[in-house]
């Protein structure tokens, strides 16, 4: 999920913090400090200037306060930040190697990456688990997702600035909502996510209603399902987008797909289909690409609907920032994944494969920089069959690549896992 991708299965699935290690008053709205001691994991960073206090950030501002927190409400996870992040920088929510924790990772410099601060994940004897489905606000805010494994879950924003954590959204866990799914606004001021009933649009003018879903049929979680949960915003600000597919769902309740475009500015739906799957967003405009059974198709409100790449099934696109790339994986008939790109700047777009070898995740930390994972060569003897208890098909190899596309070289990589990057889009 992307960034000014449609916010999917993007998030890391990883243990939270332990009870007692933040601080909460029940019946209050959570609010903690960021640490600046360092962190374990970002100790061996190279060191700058100590995080300076700040004024709240614009988005923060204009996020409105939730109702006073429940009890059993899941607290925020511990935050530390060792340096300042300077404005313009690249940076990746990322974990590295050896690590559980989930880090910000600045990529400006590919030669010198620094981490400028890190939220603390627990490895075991965990009584709530977070933070997941991290993603980028803006540069120095970050949203997460914290679940305490008994039907609570809360959604926080951490401010980087201020060093300040708050308490945006809490619910139930069994709500039957897909609560992973979500996308923030190019501001940072407008949530768009999924109730058990209704496509949502959430900011400081209240919580609305966009469509209406019915009842939420069973996701399928296999890597390679034609299944899609996504929402996101055009890099404009100016649309948001739902793309709720279901075609491999086996409940035997019919659940129509619904491929929905709303305008922000009146609220109206001005693009529908029926058949759309894996969208996103390009980084600059107002673009949306999705795969059908022609091949990957793309709307923007001047042109309407053209296909773009005909017969391409890609899986996980992410778009690149400056607007000019989209990476994707396919999969072969034994069920290995290769990493690729499509080359908007080209007419028609073209497709660029990265790698002869097996690689999974592509997705850009930077845009010119693509992170892939290395993965087995499925055969007699690498099993890459997808079951209910293997979801993500073959094996790791245990290697990371990054891919420098300016350079064309490929380098082995720390980055273990790779969530979201900054910026998501095209500020031109």
């Amino acid at each position: 999920m992307k960034a000014v991708v449609l916010v999917a299965l993007l998030g890391l699935l990883a243990c939270g913090s332990a009870s007692g290690a933040t601080g909460r008053n029940a019946g209050s709205t959570p609010s903690t400090t960021i640490s600046s001691t360092p962190s374990p994991s970002s100790a061996a960073s190279p060191s700058a200037t100590p995080l300076p206090s700040s004024a709240p950030s614009p988005s923060a501002a204009l996020i409105p306060s939730p109702s006073p927190a429940a009890a059993g409400t899941p607290p925020p996870v511990a935050v530390t930040c060792t340096s300042q992040i300077p404005t313009g920088h690249e940076l990746a929510l990322v974990t590295l190697r050896n690590s559980t924790d989930i880090v910000v990772r600045d990529m400006s410099d590919i030669s010198t990456p620094v981490t400028r601060c890190a939220f603390k994940t627990c490895s075991q004897y965990c009584q709530t688990f977070g933070p997941l489905f991290t993603r980028f606000v803006t540069a120095t805010e970050i949203s997460y997702i914290v679940n305490n494994g008994s039907g609570s879950a809360a959604m926080y924003l951490a401010d980087l600035q201020t060093r300040t954590t708050k308490l945006i959204r809490a619910w139930s866990d069994d709500d039957g909502s897909y609560y992973w799914v979500f996308a923030w606004s190019p501001d940072g001021n407008t949530l768009s996510y999924l109730s058990p009933t209704a496509w949502r649009l959430w900011s400081a003018a209240g919580d609305l209603a966009l469509s209406t879903l019915g009842t939420m049929p069973g996701y399928n979680f296999n890597v390679n399902s034609p299944d899609s949960e996504t929402v996101g915003f055009s890099a404009d600000g100016q649309y948001v987008a739902l793309d709720q597919s279901l075609a491999s769902q086996t409940n035997t309740v019919p659940h129509p797909s619904k491929f929905e475009v709303v305008r922000l500015s009146d609220h109206k739906m001005v693009y529908s289909r029926a058949d759309g799957i894996m969208a996103t967003w390009a980084a600059k405009g107002a673009r949306l690409y999705f795969r059908t059974s022609s091949g990957v198709e793309a709307w923007d409100p001047a042109s309407g609907v053209q296909v773009v790449a005909p017969g391409l099934a890609w899986i996980n696109p992410w778009p690149s920032a400056d607007g000019k790339r989209i990476a994707y994986s396919t999969v072969d008939a034994k069920g290995n994944h290769f990493a690729a790109y499509l080359r908007l700047t080209d007419q028609p777009a073209t497709q660029v494969q990265l790698s002869a070898l097996p690689r999974a995740g592509a997705g850009f930390l930077t845009s010119t920089l693509v992170w892939y994972a290395g993965e087995q060569v499925c055969g007699p003897t690498v099993q890459c069959g997808y079951n209910e208890t293997n979801l993500n098909g073959p094996p790791p190899t245990g290697l990371t690549y990054i891919h420098d596309l300016a350079t064309g070289t490929v380098s082995t990589s720390i980055i273990a896992a790779f969530i979201d990057s900054w910026p998501h889009f095209n500020a031109a």
